[in-house]
């Protein structure tokens, strides 16, 4: 089998392509899972009522519950 050499820009747009490619089976992962579908969708309904905490209170929460 022999090598391909490929430029710069060749390869630059290899590599966003693979990423784009990763991205896309990630969402598709993501899409068949209905539970996580489900999760996400409850989390932006959190989000759009105001129901959110800023990171410092959540870590408050975390040590008061000696979880961290």
């Amino acid at each position: 089998m022999g090598s391909v050499v490929l430029d710069p820009e060749q390869m630059e747009i290899l590599l966003k392509t693979k990423s784009l490619l990763e991205e896309l089976i990630e969402t598709l992962d993501i899409m068949a899972n209905r539970e996580m579908v489900e999760a996400i969708r409850r989390g932006e309904e959190d989000l759009k009522a105001g129901r959110t905490r800023s990171y410092r209170e959540f870590i408050e929460e975390l040590e008061k519950s000696d979880e961290i």
